[in-house]
């Protein structure tokens, strides 16, 4: 009952804007399937709205339709606005966790390839909006794990563990951590605190990085994924 006459107060306001209201809240109490339909009902309504197209990419990226969400989410850049920073953002992220998540050997060239294309969406987005914390995050983490070199040894035909990798190791956490500490300035998210305590950890920081994730503020749970952030 209650749900009904907010729905119908949000209604009686903006239809399009509380579907995507009531979107988020039917997601929220894990009714996925409801969502889902509201966002499509938004989006066939105004397809070239460019909030909406951003709330339905959130919702398929945050359901683990990652091929959903990168056939969309490109459609978006390529179809409606190259210059949409939302859009770029959240592309920069699906390349990204798809080559982390592809661990086929055989393949390895195609996730250095991923890799690089995460980057570069990053980038973009910077060139369009400096302060876009968002990107900068993403770029940082790109640095932290050396996706961009060999990822450890992770992206090399004949891996080499060793003093080179450690040092490297090193080196790049401490420039990610000049950069999450700079973002944590503009963004109050506890993925960013979540990052920063990985970099410690990495550099064998172990006391900084028990206080990095135990700040008061952190709402982020942790998970075995290495590095989080919010799209």
């Amino acid at each position: 009952m209650v749900r009904c006459r907010l729905a119908n107060s949000l209604c009686n306001s903006d239809p399009r804007a509380a579907k995507i209201r009531l979107a988020d809240l039917s997601a929220t109490l894990n009714n996925g399937n409801e969502a889902h339909e509201l966002l499509k009902q938004a989006l066939a309504s105004q397809p070239n709205n460019l909030n909406i197209r951003a709330s339905y990419t959130r919702f398929l990226i945050q359901s683990n339709l990652h091929r959903h969400a990168k056939d969309f989410v490109f459609a978006t850049l390529r179809d409606h606005d190259k210059h949409d920073v939302y859009s770029l953002c959240a592309s920069g992220w699906i390349m990204y966790y798809q080559a982390r998540e592809n661990r086929d050997i055989k393949q390895i060239e195609e996730r250095k390839r991923g890799f690089q294309r995460s980057a570069e969406f990053y980038e973009k987005a910077l060139q369009l909006d400096p302060l876009c914390a968002v990107a900068a995050q993403g770029l940082a983490i790109v640095i932290a794990e050396d996706a961009l070199g060999t990822m450890g040894g992770a992206l090399s035909q004949t891996p080499v563990p060793g003093s080179d990798e450690v040092l490297k190791r090193y080196n790049n956490a401490r420039d990610a951590l000049e950069v999450f500490s700079k973002i944590k300035e503009s963004l109050n998210d506890g993925s960013v605190y979540v990052n920063m305590g990985h970099c410690y950890f990495a550099r064998e920081e172990y006391d900084r990085a028990i206080e990095s994730v135990s700040t008061p503020d952190l709402i982020t749970v942790l998970s075995p994924k290495l590095f989080h952030f919010t799209v």
